[in-house]
Protein backbone atom coordinates (compact mmCIF):
# COMPACT_ATOMS: atom_id res chain seq x y z
CA UNK A 1 0.00 0.00 0.00
CA UNK A 2 1.25 3.62 -0.83
CA UNK A 3 2.10 6.32 1.92
CA UNK A 4 -0.22 8.76 2.12
CA UNK A 5 1.35 11.12 0.28
CA UNK A 6 5.21 10.69 -1.58
CA UNK A 7 5.59 14.02 -3.03
CA UNK A 8 3.32 16.14 -4.51
CA UNK A 9 3.71 15.60 -8.20
CA UNK A 10 3.48 11.64 -7.48
CA UNK A 11 0.80 9.37 -7.40
CA UNK A 12 1.27 5.68 -6.65
CA UNK A 13 -1.60 2.86 -6.35
CA UNK A 14 -2.25 -0.43 -4.25
CA UNK A 15 -0.87 -3.08 -6.61
CA UNK A 16 -0.61 -6.66 -6.92
CA UNK A 17 2.90 -7.86 -7.66
CA UNK A 18 5.02 -10.19 -7.73
CA UNK A 19 8.86 -10.28 -6.05
CA UNK A 20 11.45 -11.50 -8.38
CA UNK A 21 15.08 -11.27 -7.14
CA UNK A 22 13.90 -9.67 -3.67
CA UNK A 23 12.62 -6.63 -6.32
CA UNK A 24 9.05 -5.92 -7.73
CA UNK A 25 7.99 -2.88 -10.10
CA UNK A 26 5.33 -0.41 -8.52
CA UNK A 27 3.71 1.99 -11.26
CA UNK A 28 3.97 5.54 -10.73
CA UNK A 29 1.67 8.47 -11.88
CA UNK A 30 3.70 11.98 -12.79
CA UNK A 31 1.59 14.57 -12.47
CA UNK A 32 4.22 17.40 -14.18
CA UNK A 33 5.92 16.16 -17.18
CA UNK A 34 9.22 17.08 -15.75
CA UNK A 35 11.76 14.21 -14.85
CA UNK A 36 11.25 13.65 -11.24
CA UNK A 37 13.88 11.50 -9.03
CA UNK A 38 13.32 9.90 -5.34
CA UNK A 39 15.63 10.20 -2.96
CA UNK A 40 17.54 7.14 -2.14
CA UNK A 41 15.80 5.15 -0.07
CA UNK A 42 12.72 6.96 -0.02
CA UNK A 43 10.05 4.55 1.92
CA UNK A 44 7.22 4.28 -0.91
CA UNK A 45 5.05 2.24 0.90
CA UNK A 46 3.90 -0.76 2.72
CA UNK A 47 4.16 -4.73 1.56
CA UNK A 48 2.04 -7.39 2.58
CA UNK A 49 1.32 -10.90 1.31
CA UNK A 50 -1.77 -12.07 -0.41
CA UNK A 51 -4.17 -14.11 1.62
CA UNK A 52 -4.62 -18.09 0.92
CA UNK A 53 -8.39 -17.70 0.37
CA UNK A 54 -7.84 -14.12 -1.82
CA UNK A 55 -8.60 -14.57 -5.26
CA UNK A 56 -7.02 -12.44 -8.15
CA UNK A 57 -9.28 -11.58 -10.84
CA UNK A 58 -7.23 -11.19 -14.31
CA UNK A 59 -7.69 -8.03 -15.84
CA UNK A 60 -7.08 -7.47 -19.80
CA UNK A 61 -7.54 -4.22 -20.62
CA UNK A 62 -10.15 -1.36 -18.53
CA UNK A 63 -12.20 -2.91 -15.77
CA UNK A 64 -15.76 -2.48 -16.52
CA UNK A 65 -19.09 -3.62 -14.83
CA UNK A 66 -19.63 -6.60 -17.78
CA UNK A 67 -16.40 -7.93 -16.73
CA UNK A 68 -17.38 -7.45 -12.55
CA UNK A 69 -20.21 -9.28 -13.36
CA UNK A 70 -18.96 -12.19 -15.62
CA UNK A 71 -16.75 -12.87 -13.03
CA UNK A 72 -19.27 -12.76 -10.39
CA UNK A 73 -21.76 -15.10 -12.12
CA UNK A 74 -18.77 -17.33 -12.84
CA UNK A 75 -17.00 -17.73 -9.11
CA UNK A 76 -20.66 -17.30 -7.48
CA UNK A 77 -23.26 -18.08 -9.36
CA UNK A 78 -26.88 -17.08 -8.57
CA UNK A 79 -27.45 -15.40 -5.12
CA UNK A 80 -30.50 -15.46 -3.39
CA UNK A 81 -31.90 -10.83 -2.92
CA UNK A 82 -31.34 -9.24 0.66
CA UNK A 83 -34.28 -9.59 3.25
CA UNK A 84 -33.34 -5.57 2.93
CA UNK A 85 -32.40 -4.58 0.08
CA UNK A 86 -35.38 -1.80 0.06
CA UNK A 87 -33.42 -0.13 2.58
CA UNK A 88 -30.27 0.81 1.01
CA UNK A 89 -29.88 3.95 -0.08
CA UNK A 90 -28.70 3.87 -3.92
CA UNK A 91 -30.64 6.66 -5.58
CA UNK A 92 -27.49 7.96 -6.20
CA UNK A 93 -26.34 5.13 -8.29
CA UNK A 94 -27.10 4.31 -12.31
CA UNK A 95 -29.22 1.30 -13.34
CA UNK A 96 -26.40 -0.50 -14.38
CA UNK A 97 -24.18 0.36 -11.19
CA UNK A 98 -26.94 -0.50 -8.89
CA UNK A 99 -27.40 -4.35 -10.05
CA UNK A 100 -23.79 -4.61 -10.05
CA UNK A 101 -22.97 -3.30 -6.33
CA UNK A 102 -26.48 -5.44 -5.53
CA UNK A 103 -24.61 -8.29 -6.74
CA UNK A 104 -21.94 -8.12 -4.72
CA UNK A 105 -23.49 -7.17 -1.66
CA UNK A 106 -25.62 -10.93 -2.02
CA UNK A 107 -22.28 -12.82 -2.18
CA UNK A 108 -21.63 -11.51 1.24
CA UNK A 109 -25.05 -11.16 2.50
CA UNK A 110 -23.23 -11.18 6.47
CA UNK A 111 -22.32 -7.36 5.93
CA UNK A 112 -25.58 -6.20 6.23
CA UNK A 113 -27.57 -8.51 8.63
CA UNK A 114 -28.92 -6.31 11.65
CA UNK A 115 -26.51 -7.33 15.15
CA UNK A 116 -27.18 -5.84 18.48
CA UNK A 117 -24.44 -7.44 20.06
CA UNK A 118 -20.39 -7.31 19.64
CA UNK A 119 -19.17 -7.60 16.31
CA UNK A 120 -16.80 -10.74 15.33
CA UNK A 121 -14.00 -10.88 17.32
CA UNK A 122 -10.84 -10.69 14.62
CA UNK A 123 -9.05 -14.04 13.20
CA UNK A 124 -5.76 -11.50 13.25
CA UNK A 125 -2.58 -12.72 15.20
CA UNK A 126 -2.62 -9.33 16.76
CA UNK A 127 -1.13 -8.70 20.37
CA UNK A 128 -1.61 -5.98 22.38
CA UNK A 129 0.00 -4.31 25.31
CA UNK A 130 -0.26 -1.48 27.64
CA UNK A 131 2.93 -0.04 28.96
CA UNK A 132 2.03 1.42 32.85
CA UNK A 133 6.53 1.55 33.46
CA UNK A 134 6.63 0.81 37.09
CA UNK A 135 3.13 1.18 38.12
CA UNK A 136 1.70 -1.44 40.77
CA UNK A 137 -0.76 -2.77 39.58
CA UNK A 138 -4.83 -1.32 40.29
CA UNK A 139 -8.02 -2.91 41.48
CA UNK A 140 -10.83 -1.09 41.64
CA UNK A 141 -13.95 -1.68 43.22
CA UNK A 142 -16.74 -2.95 41.48
CA UNK A 143 -19.84 -0.46 42.09
CA UNK A 144 -22.86 -0.89 43.22
CA UNK A 145 -25.78 -2.25 40.74
CA UNK A 146 -29.65 -2.44 40.80
CA UNK A 147 -31.21 -6.09 40.51
CA UNK A 148 -32.06 -5.51 37.12
CA UNK A 149 -28.84 -4.50 35.93
CA UNK A 150 -26.75 -7.43 37.36
CA UNK A 151 -28.77 -8.88 34.70
CA UNK A 152 -27.72 -6.85 31.71
CA UNK A 153 -24.31 -7.08 32.95
CA UNK A 154 -24.51 -11.32 33.50
CA UNK A 155 -26.39 -11.46 30.00
CA UNK A 156 -23.48 -9.17 28.11
CA UNK A 157 -20.92 -10.66 29.64
CA UNK A 158 -21.81 -14.46 28.40
CA UNK A 159 -23.03 -13.17 25.35
CA UNK A 160 -18.85 -11.72 24.56
CA UNK A 161 -17.35 -14.54 26.14
CA UNK A 162 -19.26 -16.66 23.16
CA UNK A 163 -18.43 -14.48 20.54
CA UNK A 164 -14.76 -14.51 21.38
CA UNK A 165 -14.53 -10.87 21.73
CA UNK A 166 -13.32 -11.36 25.30
CA UNK A 167 -12.16 -14.36 27.85
CA UNK A 168 -11.93 -15.16 31.62
CA UNK A 169 -8.69 -14.07 33.52
CA UNK A 170 -7.53 -14.27 36.94
CA UNK A 171 -4.78 -11.28 36.64
CA UNK A 172 -4.39 -8.49 39.81
CA UNK A 173 -5.70 -5.74 37.31
CA UNK A 174 -9.54 -5.13 37.83
CA UNK A 175 -11.82 -1.88 36.61
CA UNK A 176 -15.31 -1.44 37.47
CA UNK A 177 -18.64 -2.00 34.81
CA UNK A 178 -20.25 0.94 33.50
CA UNK A 179 -24.02 0.88 32.49
CA UNK A 180 -24.58 3.99 30.09
CA UNK A 181 -28.19 4.50 28.92
CA UNK A 182 -29.29 5.33 25.24
CA UNK A 183 -31.93 7.94 24.02
CA UNK A 184 -33.56 4.78 22.24
CA UNK A 185 -33.76 3.14 25.75
CA UNK A 186 -31.04 0.55 25.75
CA UNK A 187 -27.87 -0.20 27.62
CA UNK A 188 -24.22 0.47 26.50
CA UNK A 189 -21.73 -1.68 28.40
CA UNK A 190 -18.23 0.55 29.47
CA UNK A 191 -15.49 0.08 31.22
CA UNK A 192 -13.87 2.70 33.45
CA UNK A 193 -10.26 2.92 32.49
CA UNK A 194 -9.76 6.14 34.19
CA UNK A 195 -7.23 5.17 36.49
CA UNK A 196 -5.27 3.09 34.13
CA UNK A 197 -5.50 5.68 31.51
CA UNK A 198 -3.70 8.12 34.12
CA UNK A 199 -0.79 5.76 34.08
CA UNK A 200 -0.33 4.26 30.31
CA UNK A 201 2.68 5.02 29.03
CA UNK A 202 0.77 6.70 25.55
CA UNK A 203 1.96 5.91 21.91
CA UNK A 204 2.03 8.64 19.52
CA UNK A 205 1.33 7.41 15.84
CA UNK A 206 1.62 10.45 13.12
CA UNK A 207 -1.04 11.30 11.45
CA UNK A 208 -1.66 12.30 7.70
CA UNK A 209 -2.46 16.02 6.60
CA UNK A 210 -6.09 16.12 5.86
CA UNK A 211 -5.43 18.01 2.88
CA UNK A 212 -3.10 15.55 1.58
CA UNK A 213 -5.52 12.72 2.49
CA UNK A 214 -8.86 14.81 0.47
CA UNK A 215 -6.25 15.27 -2.59
CA UNK A 216 -6.21 11.86 -2.68
CA UNK A 217 -9.89 11.07 -2.84
CA UNK A 218 -10.29 13.63 -5.55
CA UNK A 219 -12.23 12.42 -8.59
CA UNK A 220 -13.61 9.13 -6.35
CA UNK A 221 -17.06 8.47 -6.70
CA UNK A 222 -18.05 6.75 -3.45
CA UNK A 223 -15.87 7.20 -0.08
CA UNK A 224 -16.55 5.68 3.03
CA UNK A 225 -17.63 8.19 5.74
Amino acid sequence: MPRPRTKANLLLAPTLTTVRGGKIVVPVLNLIGATTKLPSREVLGTWAPTSDDMTVMELDGELTNAKVKRWLDEKFGEAKPLSNEGELRMWHMGAEDKELFLQLLRQYPALLEPRTGCPPATTLPVEHEIHTGNEPPIKVRPRRYAQSEHGVIDGEVKGMLKDGVIEKGDGAWGFPVVLVKKKDGSVRFCIDYRMLNAITKRDVYPLPRIDDTLDNLHGAKRRPS
